[in-house]
């Protein structure tokens, strides 16, 4: 009778923090990295007028027409330049999916490559998401006064209900650059982190134990 296989050896699991480190990383990458390839492909269709006929935000077709005609000069400035960063965005984040997920699940493979891999495109991501923000930013500080001008001229905003729409021009872009400031300094701290010497230390124990194994 054969004699029962040996059981394969266990691998030496990654500390907890670090494995969370990885998911926020996978979680945060997958969603920055979607809708950057959406905003991406969106600036493409600029030139189509029909995009603005479902635009709606108050509610009455002329002051959507007006909003959206606005919304997309401010694109349209930086169409160029837009393209080619959330382009880029997209394709770190997709290398920060990928790194993050083969540290949750390495397969056997030494997660050192992965580790540097992951800490670069997060710093890149913070960078250009940082670079994003900023446009945002702009075409937020263009758009709140035209939304509140455009709010204004309706009945449920007329003498003193108008007031808090006053705060709408500085609101808007404060609310994107909080939004930006969440986003690039969590993929910052994430960078960090997995430049950091415990995490290389982490790894190396990792990574000596698994090829002793072998």
């Amino acid at each position: 009778m054969t004699p029962p296989a040996a059981p394969a050896p266990q691998r030496s699991p990654l500390p907890r923090g670090l494995r969370f480190a990885a998911f926020v990383c996978l979680v945060l990458s997958a969603f920055t990295g979607f809708f950057a390839l959406s905003e991406c492909l969106g600036l493409s269709q600029l030139e189509d007028t029909r995009s603005a006929a479902h635009f709606s935000l108050v509610g009455v077709p002329e002051l959507d027409a007006r909003i959206a005609k606005a919304q997309l000069s401010a694109l349209q400035s930086q169409r160029e330049s837009r393209a080619l960063f959330l382009g880029a965005l997209s394709v770190v984040c997709s290398l920060a999916f990928v790194s993050a997920g083969r540290l949750l699940r390495p397969d056997g493979l030494p997660l050192e490559r992965m580790r540097r891999m992951l800490a670069g495109s997060t710093i890149a991501a913070a960078l250009l998401r940082t670079i994003d923000g900023a446009q945002n930013a702009v075409i937020a500080r263009r758009m709140g006064p035209i939304i509140a001008d455009a709010l204004k001229t309706l009945p449920e905003f007329q003498g003193p209900t108008a007031a808090p729409l006053e705060v709408m021009a500085w609101l808007l872009p404060a609310t994107t650059i909080g939004f930006t400031a969440l986003i690039a300094g969590s993929f910052a701290v994430l960078g960090q982190y997995f430049q950091s010497e415990r995490v290389r230390q982490a790894i190396s124990l990792r990574d000596g134990r698994f090829a002793n194994e072998d």
